[in-house]
């Protein structure tokens, strides 16, 4: 074959490696051609080191409680850390919205880095707070510190995913959804359950908490070389309401938009739950460890890491088995696993003890380790399929406030189990308490796989019925 020019082209053939690399170019939409994108490199850069700096913060303002419940021998410990988790999460109820509305009408990149910057900032008053002050007013010092923290932390997240789609690809957005999941949950096990125990050991806390402040202006400064990403042109028009009107039109715009949709409305729903389960999980650990796995309440890495890692291996499965099964399958399945191996944990001890007599420390904490594990597979498992959905079902103009809702939502919803259940731990035990989420875990995935199972025989019991008859069934018109 020859061009225009009469130059004879090179035609591969059949079956040949070139004709393969030709049809089916490998490079697109992988991990190496997300990352060898710059501006999303520094974005994801920016989340890692942030997200990790995040969670070194939760560790250290948990062991900064801990000391404080030691020092004034407080009895209600799970009470105390749990208000911690509550402050947290708290400012997503108010600020949650507004972030959305913020993240969707200025430019993101600057929400991320004065987002970052605040932050930094406001880690310097958990330097200044130290635990052998009354303790009324050093725990209220926590928890208005990390109230304002998380206020602050509510509109980087929005800004950040809604992001995504403006520096990189269609072609190449599957893979970069799935490195930031991915990186997501590294970052909090690396932060958590790694070097926030060996740091807070080698340095002490005060030094852990610079080393986070450290980490968040790195973070601002990599978010303020990104590109400038304009403003959705949806939004960018002249209004003469008032900012405050602007911003309730834009969170009940997105209220109405996942309301219209109830695939979203599910995948939300499914989200909220698992990260209910998950944050309430995380305030009675600390005194599981110490009263179940007879470890110090400090070393809850030996539970938080296994936890971890099966985490990361949910991701990494998750793919696989979504090809295979049907997301929302999928998710109920491992609702009932979670709901299994949580309820296996809490009883770990008693079971042991009744196979072995006396159980070994290092026994207990494998057996507790792996289904550690297992909880972590399955809360991956829930996660990731959900999380694909809401990406896949919100539009680009008004994802941020999407994000923002389901922030929001989650917030609102864990707000009451998680103070319950720490305050009904310090009264009937943390082991029932666990149980008792086990049983409810398994309830609602049982629930929901049987009410799958019988719409699914009734869409076949339909369609059969009509094939059955034919369409002389069908009775003719007049």
């Amino acid at each position: 074959m020859r061009d225009a020019t009469g130059e004879q082209l090179e035609v591969p053939q059949e079956g040949s490696p070139r004709e393969r690399r030709v049809l089916r170019p490998r490079q697109h939409g992988s991990f190496r051609a997300v990352l060898g994108n710059y501006p999303f490199l520094r974005l994801w850069i920016a989340q890692a080191v942030s997200q990790t700096a995040n969670s070194m913060v939760d560790f250290s303002l948990l062991l900064r409680v801990g000391q404080t419940v030691d020092h004034h021998n407080i009895a209600q410990a799970n009470t105390a850390v749990s208000f911690v988790i509550l402050a947290f999460s708290l400012p997503a109820v108010v600020f949650g919205p507004i972030a959305g509305a913020v993240a969707d009408r200025v430019s993101r990149r600057n929400v991320m880095v004065i987002t970052n910057a605040a932050r930094a900032a406001l880690v310097l008053p958990f330097l200044l707070v130290q635990p052998v002050w009354p303790v009324q007013f050093s725990l209220l010092s926590y928890y208005s510190v990390a109230f304002l923290f998380g206020a602050v932390g509510q509109f980087f997240m929005p800004a950040q995913g809604a992001s995504i789609p403006a520096l990189v690809p269609r072609d190449q957005l599957t893979a970069a959804n799935a490195l930031f999941n991915l990186t997501f949950t590294a970052t909090q096990l690396l932060g958590f359950a790694i070097l926030g125990p060996l740091l807070s050991q080698a340095l002490g806390v005060e030094m852990l908490f610079v080393v986070t402040m450290i980490a968040f202006a790195i973070s601002a400064l990599l978010t303020l070389w990104l590109p400038a990403m304009p403003v959705p042109h949806l939004v960018v028009r002249i209004e003469r309401t008032s900012a405050v009107r602007r911003v309730w039109t834009d969170i009940r715009e997105g209220l109405v938009y996942i309301k219209q949709d109830p695939i979203l409305t599910k995948a939300i729903a499914y989200l909220t739950f698992a990260t209910t389960i998950f944050m309430l999980i995380a305030a009675l650990a600390p005194n599981f460890v110490a009263t179940v796995v007879g470890l110090p309440p400090g070393d809850i890495g030996y539970l938080v890491a296994p936890a971890g890692v099966g985490v990361i291996i949910g991701v990494v499965i998750v793919p696989r088995l979504s090809s295979r099964f049907r997301r929302d399958a999928l998710i109920d399945w491992a609702v009932v696993v979670g709901g299994i191996s949580l309820l296996l944990l809490s009883l770990s001890r008693a079971i042991l003890s009744r196979l072995l007599g006396e159980v070994p420390l290092t026994l207990e904490v494998a057996v507790a380790g792996a289904l550690a594990a297992i909880l972590g597979i399955c809360n991956a498992l829930v996660l990731v399929p959900a999380q694909t959905i809401l990406q896949e079902r919100s539009h680009e103009h008004i994802r941020a406030r999407v994000y923002a809702t389901f922030f929001t939502i989650t917030s609102v919803v864990s707000f009451i189990p998680i103070f319950f259940a720490a305050a009904a731990a310090d009264v009937f035990g943390v082991v029932r308490v666990m149980a008792a989420v086990a049983i409810l875990l398994i309830s609602v995935g049982a629930f929901s796989l049987v009410q799958a199972r019988r719409a699914y025989q009734q869409r076949y019991e339909r369609v059969r019925t009509r094939h059955r008859q034919g369409p002389e069934a069908v009775p003719p018109v007049g």
